[in-house]
């Protein structure tokens, strides 16, 4: 992979109300972006709740006049529009493959291709649109800014990990802890199916990366609009060499409690480089959130790298900027954030990181190269600004036009956990219809390399051991464009143990749980302490292959990534 320019980081502050969706139209892939003519927009978009009540007149409508691009060129904003890859990173977004934007509000326009088969309308290229709308000029700031994006919390999905309860544990030691209830997030893909329809491994993937997919995109669409601002200001982009201040015409945008602090654009030696500093008011205190990105162009607009990163000061007890987690003895939270890119033609390849170090005012968050520092562990005496919750890396390597390719999610809740958790994704062909999914543990997530190494049954049960079992939990998953749902059936899944060390449990004793996660003890014939219980978890059927070389053998691969996985740095 290429190497990055380091980015030198700048505090940065900002706020924003949370909705799925902030404008109407949709289109079906990046290639029609880049190649069609604009699509007429619905006059009627939608208008943040937050960030609605300002009118003046004087507010920047970041309208698309007939001006110098301000590159030395004479070229107008048209032509900068039409070759935006060249200074702004075109089709960048992070989305679940399975996502579609029929989920989203306010969707009103619908492209599809008539041999997709896969997501009706992805919810990547729906973010795409959204971003670039904005770096256009077509649409408003003030209209879509939704300050609360970037408190969006990841979340699990009602199938995977529920809390289920258990009597006559085999593995307890003691009486007392022979029954109790397991915690929630912690059981993997517990039932084939979430609410919704979807297979568990989809609806996982779908829940965990709505927060990431959120936060990054309000953080290229504030950058964007910076573009779109120095353009209807009339200065244009800056020359090489020189950097414009656009703070002013940011703060002209009239957004409800969000003032910038900084916003500024600078060209050196090729390298576009976009810095903000926002601060977000709620109930008379502030909260600061920096944004900051290094774009470097390659030959054309379809050819660049670049890394964004930001951090996001919440706290908590504050409704609606609370990040959680039990690590961090201090309410005051920040969350931080990177994404890594480099696309090559219709191929994009990007590394998404996440975290909640503890405290504000934090250092040290961001590694050598800007990324979040996955060794930056939060200690109570020794570091007491590390990251303390919820580290994610999400890596993926993919097609602009299909979205098929390779992807891979970790995540571990708490810096003193042993394990990272893992979903491993394939698909079986370029139309997304369906492929195979394999959720299990990893190693420790500062070297994790993004697969999956085997599996853990009882996890926080009694006298719980986490040494890595050679199993996986795979998931087949079938397109079903009836209901718009991936298809996952208990038939073609290896999804079902018993949470005990051993997975298993031989009907000799006193052990019922909760199988089917309906609260109930005892309420389906297979919750009887005489009735075994076999695990039909995956396992490698070539004992010379390890678990993670098994899951390669089947079709899977680890995304290609920027910068490397963590087990490389």
């Amino acid at each position: 992979m290429k190497s990055y320019i380091p980015l030198v980081m700048v505090s940065l502050i900002a706020g924003c109300s949370s909705s799925e969706s902030d404008s109407p139209s949709q289109v079906n892939n990046s290639s029609q972006q880049e190649t069609s003519t604009q699509e007429t927009e619905n006059s009627q978009t939608s208008t943040s709740t937050d960030n609605s009540s300002d009118t003046n007149s004087n507010v920047n409508n970041d309208s698309s006049g007939q001006t110098d691009a301000g590159d030395g060129s004479g070229s107008t904003d048209n032509d900068v529009t039409n070759n935006r890859g060249v200074y702004f990173p075109q089709s960048l977004a992070v989305a679940s493959p399975f996502s579609d934007s029929s989920d989203e509000q306010d969707r009103q326009y619908v492209y599809r291709t008539l041999e997709a088969r896969g997501p009706a309308s992805p919810t990547y290229f729906w973010a795409t649109r959204r971003i670039d709308a904005l770096l256009s000029g077509e649409t408003p700031l003030r209209d879509v800014f939704r300050v609360r994006s970037f408190y969006r919390n990841s979340e699990n999905a009602d199938c995977f990990g529920p809390q289920v309860s258990y009597q006559g544990h085999p593995d307890a030691t003691d009486p007392s802890m022979s029954s109790g209830t397991l915690p929630t997030g912690d059981l993997g893909l517990w039932l084939a199916s979430a609410k919704n329809g979807n297979a568990c491994a989809v609806a996982q993937t779908n829940a965990q990366l709505r927060a990431v997919r959120e936060r990054s995109r309000m953080a290229l669409m504030t950058l964007a609009s910076m573009v779109s601002a120095a353009i209807d200001d009339g200065s244009g982009l800056p020359s090489d060499g020189s950097s414009i201040d656009l703070t002013t015409q940011m703060n002209s945008k009239g957004l409800a409690d969000i003032n910038f602090d900084t916003a500024s654009i600078e060209l050196a030696s090729g390298v576009w480089e976009y810095r903000v500093n926002l601060t977000y008011t709620v109930s008379g205190s502030d909260y600061g959130i920096t944004l900051s990105m290094v774009h470097t162009p390659g030959s054309d607009a379809m050819n660049y790298t670049g890394l964004l990163n930001f951090t996001v000061e919440g706290e908590v007890g504050v409704t609606g900027i609370e990040f959680p987690g039990g690590n961090c003895s201090q309410n005051e939270r920040t969350l931080v954030g990177s994404l890594a890119y480099e696309r090559s033609a219709e191929q994009m390849s990007v590394q998404s990181r996440s975290a909640i170090n503890c405290g504000h005012g934090i250092s040290g968050a961001f590694n050598s190269d800007q990324q979040v520092d996955v060794k930056n562990k939060y200690h109570s005496t020794d570091n007491t600004d590390g990251w303390s919750e919820n580290f994610a890396i999400f890596g993926a390597n993919f097609n602009l036009t299909s979205l098929a390719g390779d992807y891979a999610y970790a995540w571990q809740a708490g810096v003193n956990d042993s394990n990272s958790r893992i979903l491993n994704i394939g698909f079986n062909d370029a139309s997304l219809e369906n492929g195979e999914a394999h959720f299990g543990y990893g190693t420790d997530i500062d070297v994790t390399d993004g697969m999956v190494q085997g599996f853990i049954c009882n996890w926080a049960g009694p006298n719980n051991n986490h040494t890595l079992q050679d199993f996986t939990q795979r998931q087949f998953f079938e397109y079903d464009s009836s209901t718009n749902t991936y298809l996952g059936t208990e038939h073609r899944a290896n999804i079902e143990y018993a949470p005990t060390n051993s997975c298993e449990y031989d009907g000799t004793a006193s052990f019922v749980f909760d199988i089917d996660a309906s609260g109930v003890l005892g309420d389906i014939a297979s919750e009887s302490a005489s009735v075994s219980f076999v695990t039909d978890l995956w396992s490698p059927t070539d004992p010379s292959l390890s678990v993670a070389e098994s899951v390669v053998a089947r079709g899977l691969s680890v995304p290609d990534v920027p910068f490397t996985w963590p087990v490389d740095e």
